[in-house]
């Protein structure tokens, strides 16, 4: 019986994780790091049953090499707290035949990452013994420009800050202890900002998890 499973994280520089480091671990490849001089190694090999990379539109050709694409996006980021790439986790249905299996994930990848510009890398695995099969899909969290074939910019929004009733909270004076005005008397209120990046919305992350089940679903009506 297939059992669904779709998990999102973040690799993210400042919990001290690199793409090409998570490359290494997912692809069971050696993968040379040029930003820090390192290179990684992680072994596993036998559990590793495939890789591949799908590429957007306007990608430069050597990104299907992924060493020469994950280094590119950590070549880019430059903040201490950047995170340059992200990690989906899915479980493949034992139903599936190998074939399928690929099938389903480059599908997946082609309509819901290249489709809107990003670059991704997967990677097939099961425990060393033919069980839990599942798939790792490392996806470079800076869309690519199809015009220029370079990084796109990231845009980012100021919004308001919420509290747990969803309301605004007050921007405070630490002097007087009341919420700060404007010159015309306006209040403040605390305000962050946002990424634009879809893979950073919710909206997306929900659309991700319910393309997935989808996905499955209808490859296991083709297989009942």
């Amino acid at each position: 019986m297939a059992i669904y499973h779709l998990s999102v994280s973040n690799v993210s520089r400042a919990s001290g994780s690199k793409a090409t480091a998570t490359l290494s671990y997912i692809s069971g490849r050696r993968v040379h790091d040029e930003r820090r001089g390192e290179t990684y190694d992680y072994g596993r090999k036998e559990r590793v049953l495939r890789v591949g990379t799908l590429l957007p539109e306007g990608a430069p050709a050597e990104y299907a090499d992924p060493a020469v694409l994950f280094n590119a996006v950590e070549l880019h980021e430059t903040g201490r707290t950047a995170r340059p790439a992200k990690k989906i986790v899915v479980a493949l249905p034992r139903e599936f035949t190998p074939r399928q299996r690929v099938q389903a994930l480059e599908e997946y990848i082609r309509e819901n990452l290249n489709a809107d510009g990003y670059a991704a890398t997967y990677a097939i695995h099961d425990d060393g013994r033919g069980n839990n099969p599942h798939a790792h899909i490392l996806v470079a969290n800076r869309q690519i420009d199809p015009a220029t074939g370079g990084w796109a910019r990231l845009k980012q929004r100021m919004e308001y800050v919420l509290d747990e009733r969803g309301e605004r909270v007050p921007l405070i004076d630490p002097e007087t202890g009341r919420q700060k005005t404007d010159k015309r008397g306006r209040r403040q209120w605390k305000r962050t900002s946002v990424s634009l990046n879809p893979l950073d919305r919710k909206a997306k992350l929900k659309a991700l998890r319910e393309s997935w089940a989808n996905t499955c679903n209808a490859r296991l009506d083709e297989t009942a």
